[in-house]
């Protein structure tokens, strides 16, 4: 097959104003004297409540205080504002309820207002809007314990490091004196010696402490109502490794990457920089220690020691990708860098007394702004105690991911993740086998910290469809998948925050085996390859099992990708994987069928990435692309996918036409209505003309006063135009709007696709959430349209070649 360069997807020059902004739809309150007077006393006794005998810290923090509303309320952020308020978070939106403070000044607006609602002030506004409220209530104790300190709460008398998260309250001195002032109030109890803060980060949105207190301090400070929540720190899952033997005379001296190809910072234990295999791509390894330097000692490649090269064996699969295949060519030629950061000890453990925050922004300031070319970052660390469960808000760590995201924008740098792993622990292990794969739905498998990361790439695993290596014959020895492209046993589930695809891709990362009622991990014959930290002799190599070596492939692949298209933004290089991901050839019966194929989403997301499909196009398979487009915020925005030939439908085949919209919005963790600032989503349509399209967005746009797009009147346009205009996708536009990373597919058969032979049209359109007008009023995105026939006689792209143009960000190489 031909390789060529992408084409340009051409777009419409004008921009249409997508809606009108309208009120809710609140029923009036018919005892508002009544309500107005209830939610006075409960004001009331917010502001008088009884002063404390020990006041931590001599400081009087803002009131933060709760307001309940009642179901199917409409309390926008305006409302907030014009009521004295600040919003400092949403609860989910089952909980019905968002945090606020207010300084003393500004809290009097809300109590006039409650007293004009209410009757009191006469002939003054109705102030209807307050119909919504149903409490104010104060913050508990409990709502401010952090769900690892909730399973394993302090002992009496334990000294122990934990992290402290205050509600930013926008004022980043306030902040500082805060935290000082805590660090103060700690080294005072002189009962309790060694009670100090030890670390902080103050970022725009997140203010986090360190603290070593103990159990006794505790119920001092979960009273505090600046304090948002205490929690233990964070600890990382690592698998173990099993040593396999090469000698190192069969291969060949391995030559550095071209200077300037993109490389991948692996953020680990550290790598054995004198590996064979790796010190000619080595471009640059820091540790990132704890200040005093008692924590984390040696060199940067002391802290793979005791993890069994867990760093190494990341850092392997991030330069090469497919080692395995390496070997059976015995042929190591490297085109991606790598750079190393170590964040851990030689025992593996983060430093209790640093925030893995700042260890991670840190390494990746260093990084990114010393190396221009370092644009991929892997992470392939977790927390499996923090599992995402569904309503939940953002966790702390990928939260902080996707701020540095946000905040390198312009570098265009992309974090890759491992999903994590998830060891099913059935009364028997036989049964692991038995109930495989229909327990990876449990609540339990699900993602886990940081892998809900918005605007990063989340990775699961497959299992290579490989058998054991020792005992091949035996019957009591067993993989529990077996089958290549069958989801790893361990493999962690979505969805994500707010219900986003997560994670995006799958690859491969191994399988389990099953010896009568034992489970052997790492088995040579079922696991990943890939380099070993102990090296010397014949020892280049070991097998691992995990999701850890299942990202490093993403990774690999998209600096490949950065490295081809050095003008791209991270949106395209998103984008492209995603296009190019499929799912494997055999997947479990259980989730084939129609019903399962949310179940099936969860699982593999949009599939099994591909580096010669995101690359390039071919006769039969084109991609047609626009990178750094910007979108006034509340329009929309045409592209047109030109006429697709005779052929395309003629000829005998497999069809297919797939549409993927990247974005990288602002974040924040603490809204639990919507974890993103702007949301953005997508609608291709046939058999209607471009202008016969716009008069009827815009025209329905006129007559519509919600914020949702997607409860515009579509039904109104499909009677008028047709059912068949709109086409169908999968995942549909419910499933695929909420994440930051969108993709389409739908697979055509003569009977599903009605077509004038006439040019498609995918419009974008883009939504303000919480992001402030006065701040942020664009945002950018890449859009990449396919189509593909499995007869490579179908020449699709010199068909669409003469309707468009090639793409010049495909065409520039470095």
């Amino acid at each position: 097959m031909s390789k060529f360069e992408h084409l340009e997807l051409p777009k419409t020059n004008i921009e249409y104003i997508r809606r009108l902004h309208g009120g809710g739809n609140s029923k009036k309150r018919h005892d508002r004297t009544s309500h107005g007077s209830k939610l006075l006393s409960q004001l009331s006794s917010l502001i008088n409540r009884p002063e404390k005998k020990n006041l931590p810290f001599g400081i009087n923090p803002k009131l933060i205080f709760k307001i309940k509303f009642r179901k199917d309320f409409h309390f926008p952020d305006e409302n907030v504002i014009k009521s004295g308020l600040n919003l400092v978070a949403k609860e989910p939106k089952s909980k019905l309820a968002i945090i606020v403070f207010s300084s003393d000044d500004n809290f009097k607006t809300f109590q006039e207002k409650l007293k004009a609602y209410s009757g009191e002030i006469k002939n003054s506004p109705e102030y209807g809007y307050l119909d919504d409220i149903e409490d104010l209530v104060p913050l508990e104790p409990e709502d401010r314990i952090g769900r690892l300190l909730e399973l394993e709460p302090l002992k009496t008398g334990e000294l122990v490091p934990l992290d402290l998260e205050l509600w930013h309250t926008g004022n980043n001195k306030e902040m500082t004196d805060y935290i000082d002032n805590l660090d103060e109030f700690l080294k005072t109890w002189q009962e309790y010696p060694d009670m100090k803060v030890t670390d902080k980060y103050i970022g725009e949105y997140i203010c986090i402490a360190r603290i070593k207190i103990r159990q006794e301090i505790l119920d001092i400070l979960l009273a505090e109502e600046v304090v948002k929540e205490i929690d233990r720190r964070p600890k990382p899952a690592f698998e173990s490794p099993q040593e396999i033997n090469i000698p190192v005379s069969e291969f060949p001296d391995v030559i550095s990457p071209p200077l300037n190809n993109a490389g991948v910072l692996v953020i680990d234990s550290g790598v054995q920089g004198g590996h064979p295999l790796i010190k000619k791509t080595l471009g640059d390894t820091e540790v990132f220690p704890d200040p005093e330097g008692q924590f984390i000692k040696g060199n940067e490649d002391d802290g793979d020691q005791k993890t069994g090269g867990h760093g190494t064996g990341v850092s392997g699969i991030a330069i090469y990708g497919d080692i395995n295949q390496c070997i059976q060519t015995k042929r190591f030629q490297p085109q991606v860098w790598l750079f190393s950061a170590r964040v851990t000890n030689e025992n593996n453990e983060y430093d209790s007394d640093l925030l893995l925050d700042n260890q991670l922004e840190k390494a990746v300031d260093y990084f990114v702004n010393n190396y221009p070319n370092c644009k991929v970052i892997n992470i392939s660390l977790g927390d499996d105690r923090l599992i995402y469960q569904h309503g939940q808000k953002q966790f702390r760590l990928a939260a902080k991911i996707d701020e540095i995201a946000y905040k390198y924008q312009r570098k265009n740098i992309l974090f890759v993740i491992s999903a994590g792993n998830f060891y099913y622990q059935p009364q028997s292990n036989e049964q692991l086998k038995q109930e495989y794969p229909n327990y990876l739905l449990d609540e339990k498998a699900k993602i886990i910290e940081p892998a809900t990361a918005a605007i990063a790439l989340t990775v699961g695993s497959l299992s290579m469809g490989k058998g054991s290596s020792n005992y091949p014959e035996d019957a009591c020895r067993n993989a529990i998948a077996k089958v290549e492209g069958y989801p790893s046993p361990f493999t962690r589930v979505g969805f994500g925050v707010d219900g986003m695809i997560k994670p995006e891709f799958v690859d491969f990362g191994g399988d389990l085996v099953l010896e009568r009622t034992k489970i052997i991990p790492n088995e040579l014959g079922v696991s990943v390859i890939t380099l070993n930290k102990n090296f010397q002799g014949n020892s280049l190599f070991k097998a691992y099992c995990g999701t850890s070596f299942s990202a490093p492939r993403v990774a690999n692949l998209a600096a490949q990708l950065f490295t081809k298209f050095p003008n791209a933004t991270s949106n395209l290089i998103r984008a492209l994987i995603a296009d190019s991901a499929q799912l494997p050839s055999e997947i479990p019966k259980f989730f084939q069928s129609k019903e399962n194929k949310k179940n099936q989403l969860r699982i593999y997301g949009y599939g099994q990435p591909n580096f010669d499909k995101a690359a390039y196009s071919t006769e039969n398979q084109v991609i047609l692309l626009e990178d750094n487009q910007s979108i006034p915020i509340g329009k929309f925005q045409i592209y047109e996918i030109p006429t697709l030939p005779d052929s395309f439908l003629k000829t005998k085949g497999n069809r297919k036409i797939s549409i993927t919209l990247a974005f990288d919005p602002p974040t924040r963790h603490t809204r639990g209505d919507s974890y993103l600032g702007i949301t953005m989503e997508f609608r291709l349509f046939r058999n209607i003309d471009k202008k016969t399209l716009q008069n009827a967005f815009l025209k329905a746009n006129r007559n519509e006063k919600t914020e949702n797009v997607t409860e515009m009147k579509m039904e109104d346009l499909k009677k008028k135009y047709g059912s068949n205009i709109e086409v169908d996708l999968f995942p549909n536009n419910d499933l695929r709007k909420k994440g930051t990373l969108q993709k389409g597919t739908i697979s055509i058969s003569k009977s599903n696709w009605k077509y004038n032979k006439k040019p498609l049209y995918i419009v974008v359109m883009c939504n303000r959430k919480w992001a402030k007008e006065d701040e942020i009023d664009v945002q950018r995105y890449a859009l990449v349209a396919s189509a593909t026939h499995s007869d490579d006689q179908v020449d699709l792209y010199n068909h669409l070649k003469l309707q468009t143009r090639v793409s010049q960000r495909a065409s520039i190489r470095r």
